[in-house]
């Protein structure tokens, strides 16, 4: 019986990726500890950019962002890209970390062998704050004041020294 659950242990350890869940701001913080392995990866898209065959997406995770050249196939099904009125899709993925990557001039990035939208972004509602329109517009309101105010120093002054004076 030992044997039995022993041997079932080791299976189930070979079919663990070797793959660990980072966070971006890990890989960045860290890039010697993961340059050429295999990473696991999560995050918002903030940008796609199609190339041919093959895309580059840009993901956003906890305060870093990081570059996955990935095919072309699996950017197309983003529908959102996050901005300040969108949620971008979450998308999880695995590839190959590249601190300097040599075919991308030596730029961070991941190869990703699997890509997937895991969840769909949606539209922000962002309803504008009534204090900061009220004080803006006080604002807006004492630098015409203060405008009108310097004008009438200048013409006032310009009677007394009419230009050129000598």
């Amino acid at each position: 019986m030992k044997k039995i659950a022993i041997g079932v242990v080791l299976l189930l350890l070979l079919f663990v990726p070797s793959a660990r869940a980072e966070s971006v701001k890990e890989l960045i913080e860290e890039p010697a500890r993961f340059d050429g392995k295999q990473v696991s990866f999560e995050g918002e898209v903030i940008g796609v950019m199609v190339r041919g065959d093959q895309a580059w997406v840009n993901i956003f995770d906890r305060g870093a962002s990081i570059g996955v050249w990935t095919r072309a196939e699996d950017a197309k099904g983003i529908s959102f890209v996050g901005d300040y009125t969108h949620r971008g899709d979450i998308v999880k993925g695995v590839g190959i970390y590249h601190v300097a990557c040599l075919e991308h001039g030596g730029d961070t990035d991941i190869h990703a062998s699997s890509f997937l939208v895991s969840e769909k972004g949606r539209p922000i509602e962002r309803r504008p704050s009534i204090p900061l329109v009220l004080l803006s517009a006080l604002v807006v309101l004492i630098a015409v004041f203060v405008s009108f105010y310097l004008w009438r120093i200048r013409k006032e002054r310009k009677k007394k020294f009419p230009w050129p004076f000598y």
